[in-house]
């Protein structure tokens, strides 16, 4: 039977049937690299009508705001991806509702490209667009912190897994959610909601100053 001393123990009928997290890790992986690729290929390039160092130069500003969102987008993206390897190297086995969420998160990792792109077009419909990215960003960071409590329930985790490390990643993890989450509101009232995102370092600093314990978070 494994068991861990904060999680409810699994019985060794429910032990064979766990999946190994390898396969997981590798599938997630290849999503993500994907993502990033697709980010990549939205990016907008010179036309046949553009010429010259001029023209050139006077097309990549005109898009600046795009290559801006394409540069934070991979940087959510990165962190994401470091997330998931700091967290899940030490999954032991995986039930189903492990698997479940983190399809979900992946779900959201997929979206990002399409939400990167709705946020840059000229839809004219900044709330909406603004919300969609923002609410990819933070539901990708509720899903993977689920994916993450759903191993430490099921007492799936190493015995050698340092609680340090899994506290500031679930502290940098929460940061993301909640610096997402408060700019939605914030787009309401003015176009400069995007500058909320840098304060994400603060937030995850204030995290850390929480109770040991709020949202499942152990100080490093």
């Amino acid at each position: 039977m494994i068991q861990s001393a904060d999680a409810t123990p699994v019985s060794s009928t429910e032990e064979s049937e766990l999946v190994g997290p390898e396969r997981l890790i590798y599938f997630s992986d290849a999503v993500i690299a994907i993502a990033i690729t697709l980010l990549a290929l939205e990016l907008p390039v010179p036309a046949d009508g553009v010429h010259g160092n001029a023209g050139v130069l006077h097309f990549l500003r005109t898009h600046l705001s795009e290559y801006v969102a394409f540069l934070i987008s991979f940087a959510v993206v990165a962190m994401h991806w470091l997330f998931h390897q700091r967290l899940f190297r030490y999954a032991k086995g995986l039930t189903g509702g492990a698997i479940q969420w983190n399809l979900l998160w992946l779900l959201m990792i997929v979206l990002m490209p399409f939400a990167t792109k709705l946020l840059t077009s000229e839809a004219d419909a900044f709330q909406v667009q603004f919300t969609v990215y923002a609410a990819t960003q933070a539901l990708a960071g509720l899903f993977l912190w689920q994916a993450f409590a759903a191993l430490r329930r099921s007492g799936l985790l190493r015995e050698n897994t340092p609680p340090g490390i899994v506290g500031t990643t679930l502290t940098w993890i929460a940061a993301v959610v909640v610096t997402f989450a408060v700019s939605i509101p914030v787009a309401s009232v003015t176009h400069s909601a995007s500058l909320c995102w840098a304060l994400l370092p603060a937030v995850r600093f204030a995290l850390r100053l929480a109770p040991e314990g709020w949202f499942g978070l152990r100080r490093p």
